[in-house]
């Protein structure tokens, strides 16, 4: 680790000849296997939420069917 790493609660760093570079910042909830060069930002980025409409359900049977 070099100088001014800054490593945010919950990260995980993982190897024995991983290197952190100076001044970089390690983001919260970060598992990290590798080496980061000097100046960097790593953080995780979540996957985006999606929302799309439910496709049209059809029911299987109609209310017509249960008339007398």
């Amino acid at each position: 680790m070099e100088d001014d790493v800054t490593i945010y609660p919950g990260s995980t760093i993982l190897g024995g000849e991983t290197v952190i570079g100076a001044r970089s910042t390690i983001g919260g909830n970060v598992f990290l296997v590798q080496s980061v060069p000097p100046d960097s930002l790593v953080y995780y980025e979540e996957k985006q939420l999606r929302i799309v409409p439910k496709r049209k359900h059809r029911p299987a049977t109609t209310r017509d069917e249960f008339r007398e």
